[in-house]
């Protein structure tokens, strides 16, 4: 009962959103499992007809696993973080296209909401929402960057350039003051 509202609430969605069918053509008749660790939650993706469809169990094999915690997912998703800890096993071409999708699609959640609000709840609701990602991206790019110059500035983590700079050539001058020490100490002999 709720798969079956599940599956239709994503069909909705990528009926309304920017995905054509010709982006499905890879995945479709694909079975796809995401195991996330430390959950015991194991989510059974089939692609049918380019759509989406969740099952409780596939008993076919799997043409693509992917295994990772949650939070692996979740940054993975949102570009946080380059070094991913998740696993793929299977055909690492259908693992790109399944990437390549998720990133492509931008879902039109008003008109999803206008199906069971009226419109001008929905264009509100969507006008919050937009205004919440843009805060959260606002937040995020800010607090990147105060971290990062944090780190520039404040720590002696990481040397500034003036300081490597200086560095060199301090080691090239006691390099030809020792050169030149070596070509005395050469004929003193």
């Amino acid at each position: 009962m709720i798969s079956k509202k599940i599956n239709k609430f994503i069909q909705i969605a990528i009926e309304n959103s920017n995905l054509e069918k010709k982006e499905f053509s890879q995945l479709n008749d694909k079975n796809i499992f995401i195991n996330l660790q430390n959950t015991q939650t194991i989510l059974y993706i089939k692609v049918v007809n380019s759509t989406i469809e969740l099952h409780k169990i596939i008993e076919s094999d799997p043409d693509l696993v992917l295994e990772g915690s949650p939070i692996a997912f979740l940054n993975y998703i949102k570009n946080i973080n380059t070094n991913h800890t998740i696993k793929i096993s299977g055909n690492a071409s259908l693992a790109d296209s399944f990437s390549n999708l998720l990133s492509k699609i931008e879902i039109d959640w008003e008109q999803i909401i206008a199906e069971y609000i009226n419109d001008d709840a929905a264009f509100y609701s969507s006008k919050f929402f937009s205004f919440l990602k843009n805060k959260t991206n606002e937040v995020e790019d800010s607090l990147f960057r105060n971290l990062k110059e944090y780190i520039d500035d404040e720590t002696d983590i990481i040397p500034s350039k003036d300081s490597i700079n200086k560095y060199v050539k301090d080691v090239d001058l006691l390099r030809n003051k020792i050169e030149v020490m070596d070509v005395k100490l050469n004929k003193l002999k």
